[in-house]
């Protein structure tokens, strides 16, 4: 019985994720930003752009055994993109270009890097924790996008598709 409380508990804390955020790039070739909210005023919390370098499966390692990544990297990842705080309508943008109402935070290079992963993500505007919206993403995949579709956490669609299904995920 204990176990079964636990499980509910333990399940009980991560927001649902929804497919409300979605990315593409344009005609032009600049990279764009999806937001889409279940909140009836339109607002999203804490949008943020954070993008990863990914690591080889294997970390270097000295002739004592001892990794030889410097501190900092092995405690904190270090991250590169964008972030805020607080409230915020939701809105499409240039995937570097939040807007400038947001204030938002910047980190490293303001473009697409190779060699990185990036997560485009935002929770619900209330403190109830009720759901949560990402799509992850490197610059080959956001490259292989076709024109006039998006890619969103369910892959790649219309962006009248994505617009339905982010309406339903409400």
């Amino acid at each position: 019985m204990l176990s079964g409380a636990i499980m509910l508990s333990v399940a009980g804390c991560s927001p649902e994720q929804r497919p409300l955020a979605a990315v593409y790039v344009d005609q032009q070739g600049t990279a764009h930003a999806l937001l889409r909210s279940c909140d009836d005023d339109g607002r999203v919390r804490g949008p943020a752009l954070r993008g990863t370098a990914v690591r080889a499966t294997k970390q270097a390692t000295s002739d004592e055994g001892q990794s030889t990544a410097p501190e900092a990297s092995r405690t904190e990842e270090p991250w590169i993109g964008w972030d805020t705080r607080g409230r915020h309508k939701a809105a499409d943008f240039p995937l570097f270009a939040p807007p400038s109402s947001w204030a938002a935070e910047t980190r490293g290079p303001q473009t697409l890097q190779p060699g990185y992963s990036y997560e485009l993500a935002f929770a619900d505007p209330d403190d109830s924790y009720a759901y949560s919206a990402s799509v992850t993403f490197d610059a080959k995949q956001l490259a292989g996008v076709p024109d006039g579709e998006v890619l969103t956490l369910r892959g790649t669609m219309t962006r009248e598709a994505f617009e339905v299904l982010a309406r339903k995920a409400c």
